[in-house]
């Protein structure tokens, strides 16, 4: 029978636990005859009392595991320390807001049972406000990283242990889980679901979060960018060139030269737009590459809670009525 370990990134997410791991626990009791589950919550450095809850919570049940950051690492490095934590036969990934159904995890250990590796939940459909931005997103990315998979999926998928062994091995600092994912599954298979807006807390990305992930989505799977710098360059070029020909041929053969500043100045504010954006595309590249040479680690983990019967759950596990601690 497999083990399915369920990795749970948390930040400030205390009004949502209790109803996630409830709705959780549900799913569980729907698979207990195929498998036996344990949760792994990555708390990373909550300040709302999830903490605590998260403590009371392994105080009270054998099938949870909690590693408690030093500090907020964000969501990158919390997947990327449930991922050297992982115990088990199959991993589910999923945030802990409640955007993913976890209703979806049945379909999704079915489509393993097949033969699928990889099972992500696909985003078909939002409720988002933002739902604009991120179908936006997506098309370019897959557009410029033909790589990777035509997928639109975040966090929330199920991988084999053996995807995860793959993923263990890649050591990069700035991390875009969704390309680490496919970039190591042989095929990926989705399921369907509708992503709900958040209805507790604030989300620990928010904008400039989902800014930076973009660009690190972009310069991880793709060197368009930099190649655009040539690109850029070449028409600022061409155009330099033709401009002083029309300029010149003006002065020469006609009397309507006007006296240069305009033109000059334009061309150079052009020409210095140019070369900034262009110094920022390579700057962002740089940014990357020294935070790899730092070898710095992706996070520090102030304590580890563990429970012996989550590591290798016993047959109890079949008849264990799971409990959920009320706040």
């Amino acid at each position: 029978m497999p083990h399915i370990e369920i990795i749970l990134p948390i930040y400030n997410e205390l009004k949502n636990i209790p109803i996630l791991v409830e709705r959780l626990d549900q799913v569980r009791k729907k698979l207990s005859s195929e498998a036996t589950f344990s949760y792994l919550f990555i708390n990373d450095g909550s300040q709302d009392g999830s903490t605590e809850y998260l403590n009371q919570l392994h105080s009270t049940r054998f099938d949870i595991r909690v590693v408690h950051l030093l500090h907020n690492f964000g969501h990158g490095p919390a997947l990327a320390c449930g991922v050297q934590h992982f115990r088990g036969d199959l991993a589910v990934f999923m945030d802990a807001d409640l955007q993913d159904p976890p209703e979806a995890i049945t379909e999704m250990f079915q489509a393993w049972k097949k033969g699928a590796k990889t099972v992500v939940a696909e985003r078909s459909s939002r409720a988002e406000k933002n739902k604009i931005l991120f179908n936006t997103f997506y098309y370019l990315l897959h557009k410029v990283a033909p790589t990777l998979p035509p997928v639109n999926f975040g966090t929330h998928c199920l991988l084999d242990a053996s995807v995860m062994a793959r993923i263990k091995m890649l050591k990069e600092k700035n991390r875009y889980f969704p390309g680490l994912v496919g970039f190591s599954s042989p095929k990926i298979e989705a399921v369907p679901i509708h992503r709900l807006e958040r209805q507790n807390g604030k989300s620990q990305v928010g904008l400039k979060g989902l800014i930076h992930l973009a660009i690190t989505a972009f310069l991880s799977f793709s060197s368009t960018p930099v190649r655009l710098v040539s690109i850029f360059g070449l028409i600022a070029s061409v155009i330099a060139i033709f401009s002083g020909s029309v300029i010149m041929g003006i002065k020469i053969f006609t009397n309507l030269a006007i006296p240069g500043w305009a033109s000059t100045m334009s061309a150079l504010a052009f020409g210095s737009g140019i070369q900034l954006l262009c110094l920022g595309i390579i700057g962002e590249y740089i940014a990357r590459i020294y935070d790899e040479v730092k070898e710095r680690p992706l996070y520090l983990v102030d304590r580890v809670l563990e429970n012996s019967a989550s590591a290798a759950l016993s047959k109890e596990d079949s008849i264990f009525t799971p409990k959920v601690i009320s706040l």
